[in-house]
């Protein structure tokens, strides 16, 4: 991650200290529009899961869509996830970007400008799994043990969450920072005594690993939650451009939620290089039509507030973050009212259980 003097003058340098965005039409054709991905599949595979981006960018929508206006679309897929991304954006490199929330609220209380867009990936299960040999049973049994968490990453978070829900905190555990395949490994070969993932256990590795925590659907405020996000700059120059993109992405996601379509959504998903069985245990227990969902309702509002109080908290900002304002739902609305998807996905009260409306 840049420090924070560093970062400040990059963006300083780009402009993306920049107004918040204005609405108006325009024409814009733009030469290019660059997307960073928060996500690379295995080997660096330039691939995601997990979202409507991950359908976009397979199905190469946004080519489709500017193919008329000449506009290339570049993917970056950062394997160092919302860090990278964050000083791909920071440098200029990056109009949009798909990430968690941990390292979009790092980056908006260093003086990056963004704006959210959609929601782009919610309610990720958490696992915390240790050797299959171990003697470790409950998240209780982690204090004092080596345990590995994907620092920066929105996976912190929900860590920090989850250990305080057991009365625990990272000061009570030895916490390594590793990606989550790794960490894997680690457990497998005994150099740690745990991790913290976000993709359970692949078949094969399952006589080596085993699960002893699965965060379940009554404490939605645990889990992950990850959105779209463009700079102010490149929205301000180009709003009409920031419309068609979202509802690229909005249609995507319409298509992701759609039963007959799972299949289909899992074989992207399997772009990534995980197994195709491995990637239908984790996703098929999750309804689609939550999964999916674009919405910034009562509880993604929420989420995003938790989530910037809860860095705060955690010590993982210097400079606390105000969302007031982050969110700029136009885009949304306008591609939910164009796609007539204004009831299709449920909405949520601030608690993520009860339905509203």
């Amino acid at each position: 991650m840049l420090t924070r003097r560093k970062l400040g003058a990059s963006l300083a340098a780009v402009g993306l200290l920049a107004t918040p965005l204005t609405a108006r039409a325009d024409n814009t054709k733009p030469a290019k529009i660059r997307i960073g991905v928060a996500m690379a599949g295995l080997g660096g595979r330039p691939y995601s899961l997990g979202s409507a981006l991950s359908v976009v960018h397979a199905q190469g929508l946004l080519e489709k869509e500017f193919a008329a206006d000449g506009t290339a679309i570049e993917w970056n897929f950062y394997a160092g996830q919302g860090p990278a991304v964050n000083e791909a954006l920071a440098n200029g490199a990056l109009d949009f970007a798909w990430q968690g929330d941990l390292p979009e609220v790092v980056a908006r209380s260093r003086g990056l400008q963004t704006t959210q867009l959609i929601v782009a990936g919610n309610r990720s299960p958490v696992y915390v799994v240790v050797a299959h040999d171990s003697k470790i049973s409950s998240l209780a049994d982690l204090k004092g043990k080596t345990v590995a968490n994907f620092q920066g990453t929105n996976l912190e978070l929900s860590v920090n969450r989850i250990l305080a829900s057991a009365g625990l905190g990272e000061h009570d555990l030895q916490i390594v920072n590793l990606d989550q395949n790794t960490a894997g490994q680690a457990v497998a070969e005994h150099q740690i005594d745990a991790a913290f993932v976000q993709l359970g256990i692949p078949a094969r590795a399952q006589k080596y690993l085993k699960v002893i925590y699965h965060s379940d659907t009554a404490h939605p405020e645990l889990t992950p939650q990850a959105s779209f996000i463009v700079t102010n700059t490149f929205a301000s120059a180009a709003p009409g451009v920031v419309d068609r993109v979202v509802r690229v992405a909005v249609g995507a996601a319409h298509w992701s939620s759609l039963p007959e379509n799972q299949d289909a959504l899992y074989g992207i998903y399997a772009k990534t290089g995980y197994p195709l069985p491995f990637i239908k245990q984790v996703f098929k227990p999750i309804d689609p039509l939550v999964a999916t969902s674009p919405l910034w309702d009562a509880f993604q509002r929420a989420q995003l507030a938790r989530s910037a109080a809860d860095a705060d908290a955690y010590g993982l900002v210097r400079t606390p973050v105000k969302v007031d304002g982050w969110i700029n739902a136009g885009p949304l609305n306008r591609a939910l009212a164009v796609l007539e998807l204004e009831n299709h996905w449920p909405q949520f009260a601030a608690d993520g259980l009860t339905k509203a409306g």
